[in-house]
């Protein structure tokens, strides 16, 4: 049985063999065929996880294979026929154009799509149609449960007998089933077809060779049951408060050479992005050119990456990621910005990340502290560069206790892998150092949080951003040389003490006046 990884180098050797082929076929108007030899002999892909999406309108692709999860995802407006089976999500967010799976697919096929028209000619697995806001999904075969699940907009049709909790919690659209329906989900009720309507949608069917009778029921939202559900804010509380750094050796004299920076890459690889600095800001864009501060420091941005920087990939941008992520030094998944998405399709989105990355180009995980062990274990599994890990939680846990946690789940793990924490503060220089010292890599936090004027304007930004960023680096620099630390690597949690009882049971560190600490810490 293949790995985990072995099915990722697979699919980025397709996702990128595909790309250097699509212009060509649109030009020359003519389909790519996947999965066929030259002289037209099957070559079906296998295991394939994460390919062929992103396609561009006015290509034409034909698939064959037995594939993994999201195939076919963020259609643009390309034709794509898979003459195989698929696994989950696939044509998941698809914008435009027309996907068609001759074999049928697993669950949540057509996730969120936006429009065009997605065609099942087998069966479809639960959930099918889940969170769509418009387009045309058919579906030929048997269907599992809750199928339009969550649905906003669009048309739902399926031509055989689907299963449990049609519909449950849609808002909109419609669901249009010629066959028998187990039961209808909460936030949602059922009636008979009428002609009009019957008539109206055949005219929508008949271009794809479909045809509904009289016996088809149509579900829709029910709008006297609510069934919406709020939810929970997500923070931490006190910052790192009840902690502090203490020297461990003799103070460096002033002019002594102090090193902050670090490296973020993949396993088993030369080189990867260079961090000069122990706070990486986020911002909305990649900033503009301002001072070596900002310049030599990566930022985590949701659009527009300069080379260095990292683009955190979330539903927002998911369409847009061919584009983005072409000119970025790497790539953080936000797992938590997906609805659901489970270990499979967090696999699937590493391999689409990394084969749309330049090559080498080092790749992140992203969830909040309580998904610490399932977080850092993918991580291995899946021989990505690291992970950013949330410290804020459903409640509001300390801050402090993110620190042991983090910790403990690293010491499980086999090699070597770049953790930063998030805070929902901007941190102080010292509380930079305190995340190192506790065997982290850094921390990443909005760049003007709690700011009572932030900057507006590309330079603006740039320039205010490399001022703060110039203050971490003197600042973390003159802590240090009072600690006696000339480098980041020689930071150790006996260089953190709590300063009160409360601290000191959140974090497992030394109290001031007390020799040991509680044996709650992993060792590193």
């Amino acid at each position: 049985m293949e790995s985990r990884a072995d099915i990722t180098q697979k699919s980025i050797r397709l996702t990128r063999d595909v790309a250097k082929m699509l212009d060509q076929a649109i030009q020359l108007d003519r389909a790519l065929k996947i999965g066929w030899g030259r002289d037209g002999d099957e070559r079906p892909k296998k295991g394939e996880t994460g390919v062929m999406t992103h396609l561009p309108a006015k290509l034409k692709m034909r698939l064959l294979g037995e594939l993994g999860d999201l195939v076919g995802s963020a259609n643009l407006g390309a034709l794509l026929q898979i003459e195989g089976k698929t696994g989950d999500m696939a044509a998941a967010f698809q914008k435009d154009g027309k996907t068609i799976i001759e074999k049928g697919t697993g669950d949540r096929v057509a996730l969120g799509m936006t429009g065009g028209t997605v065609i099942v000619r087998d069966d479809a697995g639960s959930e099918a149609g889940e969170s769509m806001t418009d387009g045309l999904l058919i579906i030929r075969g048997m269907v599992g449960d809750k199928i339009g699940a969550g649905m906003i907009d669009g048309t739902i049709v399926a031509l055989s007998n689907v299963e449990s909790d049609a519909g449950a919690g849609m808002i909109g659209g419609r669901i249009v089933v010629d066959g028998r329906v187990r039961s209808v989900g909460e936030g949602a009720q059922s009636r008979d077809i009428e002609a009009d309507e019957l008539v109206e949608l055949n005219d929508l069917l008949e271009p794809h060779g479909f045809k509904l009778t009289m016996d088809a029921t149509v579900i829709e939202a029910d709008s006297e049951e609510h069934v919406g559900a709020e939810p929970p804010e997500i923070s931490s509380k006190g910052k790192f408060e009840g902690l502090r750094l203490c020297p461990h050796g003799t103070p460096l004299a002033p002019s002594s050479v102090v090193e902050l920076a670090s490296e973020i890459k993949m396993p088993g690889v030369a080189s990867g992005v260079n961090l000069r600095n122990i706070w990486m800001p986020t911002i909305e864009k990649g900033p503009s050119k301002a001072g070596s501060a900002l310049e030599g420091q990566p930022c985590l941005v949701d659009a527009s990456p300069r080379e260095n920087d990292f683009l955190r990939i979330h539903e927002g941008n998911f369409l847009a990621l061919r584009t983005e992520l072409s000119n970025a030094g790497g790539a953080v998944i936000d797992i938590p910005s997906f609805p659901s998405l489970n270990e499979s399709g967090v696999h699937a989105m590493a391999a689409i990340a990394i084969g749309f990355l330049p090559v080498d180009s080092p790749v992140l995980l992203m969830d909040d502290v309580d998904q610490i062990d399932r977080l850092l274990r993918m991580v291995g599994e899946l021989g990505l560069a690291g992970a950013i890990v949330d410290v804020r939680t459903i409640g509001a846990a300390p801050a402090i206790s993110a620190l042991p946690t983090v910790g403990m789940a690293r010491s499980k793990q086999q090699g070597s892998m770049s953790v930063l924490l998030k805070t929902d503060w901007t941190p102080s220089p010292s509380e930079a150092l305190m995340t190192i010292a506790a065997g982290l890599n850094g921390i990443v936090a909005e760049a003007f949080i709690g700011d009572e004027s932030p900057p507006a304007g590309v330079k603006k930004i740039a320039t205010e951003l490399d001022g703060k960023l110039s203050s971490m680096e003197d600042r973390a620099r003159g802590w240090m040389q009072s600690m006696g630390v000339s480098s980041t690597n020689l930071l150790q949690r006996h260089h953190l003490r709590a300063t009160t009882n409360e601290a000191a049971t959140l974090s497992g560190l030394r109290l001031d006046g007390r020799r040991q600490p509680l044996p709650m810490w992993s060792r590193r």
